[in-house]
């Protein structure tokens, strides 16, 4: 089991956010957290996220970028500890061809591979997601939580990114508001309305009633 929730409510800054939460995310699922802004999804990825930071990667909804660094410095970053500190400031002037290699390899699959040396500060909303992506790809963790890592993407490039992270990640749970994005590229969603759980299934049971409850909980 990669998280169990039984009966817990979940605070933030003093002020209860989510109200007794019951579920299981076995190792292996893609999960879809659905909700409007201020429903609790944030800070239920959070909480997961420290519940298991060791085999986690975690993007926040920020993304937590470096505007000043370039593409490739920003998803190295994710390995400094990895490497002596004169192996990183040699790459943050002159990158090593491995490091560049394995990263290369990872933004290609998410069509930002010509962006590898560009400043952040530069890029687009998009890509910024993107860049945060690969990040969490290179940290080569078996879980991913993410708070709305493709709201700034289309549809062909959310269909993209989703395939890429299955492949990356044994197990995912991603924040989102965009129930046909939700529906289509994720194996389970949960509904959060006003605090508590409105809706858990697997996407593959969902009947019509099930979908109007899923755009209730995003109004």
């Amino acid at each position: 089991m990669a998280f169990s929730l039984n009966n817990e409510s979940i605070s933030y800054n003093d002020q209860i956010i989510l109200h007794s939460l019951s579920f299981n995310i076995k190792r292996g699922e893609s999960v879809a957290l659905l909700g409007k802004s201020g429903s609790g999804k944030s800070t239920l990825i959070k909480k997961l996220y420290e519940s298991r930071k060791e085999e986690s990667s975690y993007i926040p909804q920020e993304l937590s970028l470096v505007e000043n660094l370039s593409v490739y410095n920003n998803i190295y970053v994710a390995k400094l500890d990895e490497f002596s500190t004169i192996h990183n400031l040699i790459n943050l002037v002159k990158p090593a061809k491995k490091d560049v290699d394995s990263v290369t390899s990872i933004i290609k699959q998410l069509e930002l591979e010509d962006k590898l040396l560009q400043k952040v500060h530069d890029l687009s909303g998009g890509q910024k997601q993107r860049v945060a992506i690969s990040r969490a790809i290179y940290e080569d963790k078996s879980i991913l939580l993410a708070d709305e890592p493709i709201s700034a993407l289309d549809e062909y490039l959310s269909s993209i990114v989703t395939r890429t992270l299955k492949k990356n990640f044994e197990t995912i749970v991603c924040a989102l508001h965009n129930v046909e994005v939700a529906t289509k590229n994720f194996e389970r969603v949960i509904g959060l309305k006003n605090s508590k759980i409105i809706i858990d299934k697997k996407c593959s049971d969902l009947n019509a009633d099930d979908i109007q409850k899923l755009y209730y909980v995003c109004e």
